[in-house]
């Protein structure tokens, strides 16, 4: 079922100047990678046994829901703002080809984690090439085989304010382990600032999991 979804009146819109000076651009995407401290995250996963994507994909979930501009998208000509999104995300198979996922967001960690694991091992048995709707998601790339310091995705122009988050090998500085995360999104619609707010709510959700997850 598509999320409720409500069309933005253009003319009462803060960011109008900005939106149309990117909507026709070519490329109107712009990516920003920071490298996230996920240490509690990791060791509450480990100690629990959760697995760590399913973990860290509802933090990065409950970030992207909790900023409406990350929950805009520009369709055809008009742009609406979904109430929630919901992650797709990409599944390594046993033959090294991916599948794509789509799951729910839901607030409850319990209940998004079961939904979760049910979406991954179906598409494991019966891989989804990605076709239909996708607006009312965000997508999540996993590539736990090497960190990075930037990245970018393919363009495709009717998806193009649909926001693409990227996961690679977490690593150890000091006594912190950190997890480069990489965010693309429609500069029309999102702006550095906006980024930033993203970055602190995913922390904060990464920090707390073991509170969302009801086990204090």
């Amino acid at each position: 079922m598509i999320p409720m979804k409500r069309k933005i009146d253009l003319t009462c819109y803060k960011r109008l100047g900005m939106f149309q000076a990117f909507k026709d651009r070519e490329m109107p995407c712009f990516s920003i990678t920071c490298n996230v401290d996920i240490t509690e995250l990791v060791r509450f996963t480990k100690a629990k046994g959760y697995r760590f994507f399913i973990s860290m994909s509802y933090a990065l979930s409950r970030a992207f829901n909790s900023l409406p501009e990350l929950r805009q998208r520009l369709i055809g000509s008009e742009l609406y703002e979904f109430k929630v999104v919901h992650p797709s995300y990409t599944v390594l198979l046993d033959d090294t080809n991916f599948s794509f996922c789509d799951s729910l967001y839901m607030e409850d960690f319990g209940a998004y984690y079961e939904h979760a694991a049910r979406r991954i091992e179906a598409v494991r048995q019966c891989p989804d090439c990605g076709k239909g709707e996708k607006h009312h998601s965000f997508f999540i790339t996993n590539l736990p085989w090497f960190s990075f310091t930037s990245i970018t995705h393919p363009y495709d122009k009717s998806y193009a304010s649909v926001p693409v988050v990227s996961m690679g090998k977490y690593f150890r500085q000091g006594e912190r382990i950190l997890l480069p995360v990489g965010v693309q999104v429609h500069h029309g619609i999102v702006d550095g600032y906006h980024v930033g707010l993203f970055y602190e709510q995913l922390i904060r959700c990464v920090r707390d999991l073991e509170g969302y997850a009801g086990c204090r």
